[in-house]
């Protein structure tokens, strides 16, 4: 017969082996759907003020709300993510986003930068 404290022990153990890990260092929010061609969010992880836009709109800017604070997206088509330098067509530097990209924290990469988007085959 084995001891009491290594029953109770052995039993603890493949508990915590059969649990799954939860942690919240790691934890990154799911995509949503988005219902457009790409959906930006003004905060990180999905949140905030949401900007959708269609292939169809051409090279457009973002809004006030969304210039140079894109906290994250989910992009359903391709699309080119355009920091422009002073006019519609004078960019600065771009990003190529394509058809199931997706970012929850995106304001510490080009976020920060992104005034415009237009299609892919501008990129």
């Amino acid at each position: 017969m084995r001891p009491l404290h290594l029953l109770v022990t052995s039993a603890l153990v493949a508990g915590a082996l059969a649990m799954p890990a939860a942690s919240a260092e790691g934890a990154v929010a799911a995509p949503p759907p988005c219902h457009a061609h790409v959906c930006l969010w003004t905060g990180a992880n999905y949140t905030g003020s949401v900007f959708t836009w269609w292939e169809g709109n051409g090279n457009v800017f973002v809004g006030g709300t969304h210039a140079d604070n894109v906290g994250s997206f989910v992009a359903n088509r391709g699309a080119c993510f355009v920091d422009t330098a002073d006019s519609e067509w004078n960019w600065h530097d771009r990003r190529r986003a394509s058809d199931g990209d997706y970012s929850a924290n995106y304001r510490g990469r080009f976020g920060h930068k992104m005034d415009r988007i237009a299609p892919a085959r501008y990129c």
